[in-house]
């Protein structure tokens, strides 16, 4: 195989120069979202009367590996070039074997897309560390209680945590490391940013609505659009210090080991590393499992009083020892009759899930959901506090790319007062009555 790199509205004026790491091949950009097409080669041979065989000559075509090829092609252009348009950095990596070439299109956002779109998608910019120890109940009752906890695990590198504000790019100066361009937005900020452009940017018509990198995967324009890890994540992690590990290491060393399922999770390195959404989904995860475990306990002795209770049920005895002789009628025209005895496993496991413990076990389930809840909605919202995303449904949730690109213009939210994307009553009324038709004409098919 070989690597042929292209470079794409990257002006660097330094040498290329190899350097480990997601970044562009001169070392200093650092690479947001990777795009990936393929493409089938065909081997064309020309024959002359005039040359001998090995006077042939022999090129390689590309074709798109599906039909709709043209179209596809044309698709791409017209994305990357609005992808262009948008500011992100670009570099192209083609990987090429006998039978087809695989493309790999890296994307960058510079400062100044980063900054723009910051402010516009409501991200929060940190103000002054402050320090924040989330424990949970169970760490706190065994603390009062001296005993040895065994779920506790000291994690490295902690996250810090900072009071936070909304960013704004004319007070960028008071925000804390706002003169360390290369680090001030995370990897995680970084990747939402370039998928918030990839997923409205327009690569045909907009009023059918071709927008967006999602719909493009689906055309098969493309095969493959994802963010990169960063660094390796198990390499040689046994000879390194624990405070040299990096990110993904220490959630691979202290979360996803099979050793550590009796471990607390160490929440603040997964929202560090994958942001606050799939963190609060890992510690609702968490908490579940863990509020499941006195309703495991209680369904055990449940079951074992149910098995106890097995030989003594009168019905069950009945029916097991003294029904052979009697004869039910037939099940069937084409049965016979059978005896009572026959159904002796089926009253055994009756009565081994009907006795009153589990009465008992209903009611208990039915208080266990109504307190899960309450206490879950004090942890979402204890972690909500600390990682400062109280107000995300009401400030930082966006209405969907697609649906801001279709948007004709763009009009103040009386309630709000801000702007956002707005569709005249002539646009509404014709899409309530398309989607009415629609569904007026499945309801009245005959079943």
């Amino acid at each position: 195989m070989v690597w042929e790199g292209i470079y794409a509205h990257n002006n660097s004026p330094q040498q290329p120069r190899c350097n480990k790491g997601n970044f562009f091949r001169d070392g200093r950009i650092k690479i947001d979202f990777v795009l990936v097409w393929e493409v089938k080669i065909l081997d064309c041979r020309r024959r002359r009367s005039s040359k001998r065989y090995h006077d042939m000559e022999r090129e390689d075509i590309e074709v798109p590996l599906e039909g709709g090829d043209e179209k596809q092609d044309k698709w791409r252009k017209k994305f990357v070039l609005n992808l262009q348009k948008a500011g992100l950095l670009m570099e192209e990596e083609v990987m090429k074997s006998e039978k087809k070439h695989i493309h790999y299109l890296k994307l960058s956002a510079p400062w100044d897309v980063l900054v723009y779109y910051a402010e516009e998608l409501c991200m929060r910019a940190p103000l002054q560390a402050r320090p924040v120890t989330i424990e949970n109940w169970s760490e706190r009752l065994l603390g009062q209680l001296n005993i040895p906890n065994i779920l506790h695990q000291d994690v490295p590198n902690k996250p810090l945590s900072y009071y936070t504000c909304l960013f704004r790019k004319s007070k960028i100066s008071r925000f804390l490391g706002s003169e360390n361009r290369d680090a001030y937005f995370s990897t995680t900020q970084r990747q939402r940013i370039v998928y918030e452009i990839l997923a409205k940017t327009v690569y045909g018509k907009r009023k059918r609505a071709e927008i967006g990198i999602d719909r493009l995967m689906n055309e098969g324009a493309y095969s493959a659009a994802f963010p990169l890890h960063e660094g390796p994540y198990d390499g040689a992690t046994s000879s390194l210090l624990p405070e040299k590990l990096n990110a993904r290491q220490v959630l691979y060393s202290y979360w996803a080991h099979w050793g550590c399922w009796f471990h607390y999770q160490p929440l603040d390195h997964i929202r560090e590393y994958f942001g606050e959404k799939i963190a609060i989904y890992f510690a609702w995860l968490g908490f579940y499992t863990g509020w499941l475990l006195p309703s495991a306990l209680v369904g055990t002795l449940v079951f074992l009083s149910g098995l106890k209770s097995m030989s003594s049920n009168i019905p069950a005895k009945e029916i097991c020892n003294r029904s052979h002789n009697y004869l039910m009628c037939p099940l069937c025209d084409a049965c016979t009759v059978w005896n009572l005895s026959d159904i002796c496993f089926m009253a055994k496991m009756g009565s081994l899930f009907d006795h009153p413990g589990t009465v008992f076990f209903s009611i208990f389930m039915s208080f266990w959901a109504v307190t899960f809840l309450e206490y879950w909605k004090r942890k979402n919202a204890t972690l909500a506090h600390f990682w400062d995303c109280m107000d995300f449904q009401e400030e930082e949730e966006k209405p969907r790319p697609e649906f801001v690109a279709m948007a004709p213009a763009m009009e103040k939210n009386p309630i709000t007062g801000v702007k956002e994307p707005y569709f005249p009553g002539k646009d509404r009324l014709s899409r309530i009555i398309t989607g009415s038709m629609v569904i007026i004409l499945m309801a009245s098919e005959p079943l």
